[in-house]
């Protein structure tokens, strides 16, 4: 009777399933094919790994310097990410010969929220909105919800040996990494970027005021008190306004006295320029504000000679300083609604460019 009672638990123990196991493990072919398998897979998850890492990198550089940049690589770990991650689906479809076509159904709002988050992240990338946190924050949320619905809709991995592993984009230790890595990266990049800065006047300062306005994709935003030894500023303004950027320029009255070369220059190029109201604030100081995130402030026309307060140029793209941007670009624009629009200087044709 003992021996009886037994024999069904023994029976339990030993299911089917364990015993095809077993017999899959003895197998060299089947289990050479999901060693295969189990290791391209490891491969494809590092590169989804490498997807995120990018985005804390890019957040990071947001933070410590330059939230332009930032945006930049977090877009190119978007890119990581996706692709690895379908590459991830098709490793497991090709293994397996299906995939789990009542996860798309059942976890399909995953996939319609990371669409959702991806257009913020393009919209903030590519409009001249102020609010970049917003792209960070979407493109952040990006990452576990697209990765958590191509993962749900993949059919369970194959059945390891003894000692065998496996690694996912989520697990503790991966996301740890993460982390890390990306502060780590984040850091060195974000150290050696000029997105903000204090740097000379002068030359070097027009040099670096020309780099911004070159890269420059919607807007220019520019109160000057004199354009003293332009160099290529004035160039560059006007190339951008060709290419389709919009720039605006305000001036303070005695610009329109002792430089008028340079406001018919602009003007020239189908730019904008107003003069300033005689009771503008006295606290009032050059600055540009290039596409609503990055902000350059300098000394009087970004000249040589100094000018107390203003004796260096700054640049400030950081995250950080989000408020003190969006600021100065309202102030911008309640000056240009309150400036009065110059008539076009007809012998701006005949003025040579300022050097």
């Amino acid at each position: 009777m003992a021996d009886s009672s037994l024999h069904p638990d023994s029976e339990q123990i030993s299911s089917p399933r364990d015993r095809h196991t077993d017999t899959e493990f003895q197998d060299p072919e089947v289990l050479y094919r999901n060693e295969q398998f189990v290791m391209t897979q490891i491969g494809v998850s590092f590169a989804m790994i490498l997807g995120m890492t990018f985005g804390m990198s890019g957040l990071t550089i947001a933070f410590m310097s330059d939230q332009v940049k930032g945006l930049e690589v977090v877009g190119w770990g978007m890119i990581i990410f996706t692709l690895s991650s379908l590459l991830h689906l098709l490793v497991s479809r090709v293994w397996s010969g299906h995939i789990e076509t009542k996860s798309i159904t059942r976890n399909g709002y995953l996939l319609v929220l990371s669409l959702l988050c991806a257009t913020v992240y393009l919209y903030a990338l590519f409009s001249d909105t102020v609010y970049v946190f917003m792209g960070f924050i979407a493109a952040n949320v990006y990452f576990p919800l697209f990765g958590r619905f191509i993962l749900s809709i993949e059919p369970p991995p194959p059945p390891l040996r003894q000692g065998g592993f496996n690694i996912t984009p989520f697990s503790r230790v991966a996301l740890a990494a993460i982390v890390l890595l990306g502060i780590i990266i984040g850091m060195g990049v974000g150290m050696s970027s000029s997105g903000s800065q204090s740097t000379g006047r002068g030359l070097f300062a027009r040099k670096i005021i020309v780099r911004k306005i070159e890269h420059s994709r919607k807007s220019i935003h520019m109160i000057v008190f004199r354009f003293i030894k332009p160099y290529r500023i004035l160039e560059a303004l006007s190339e951008k306004a060709h290419s389709g950027v919009k720039v605006e320029v305000l001036a303070m009255p005695d610009t329109f006295k002792e430089d008028p070369s340079s406001l018919a220059t602009l003007q020239s190029a189908g730019i904008p320029v107003r003069i300033l109201p005689p009771d503008t604030p006295k606290w009032l100081r050059p600055y540009t504000i290039i596409d609503s995130r990055i902000l350059l402030q300098g000394s009087k026309g970004w000249a040589d000679t100094p000018v107390p307060f203003q004796k260096q140029l700054s640049v400030q793209s950081s995250m950080l300083l989000f408020e003190r941007i969006r600021r100065m670009d309202f102030n911008f624009r309640v000056f240009w609604e309150h400036s009065h629009p110059i008539s076009p200087l007809h012998s701006a044709a005949n003025l040579p460019l300022p050097r």
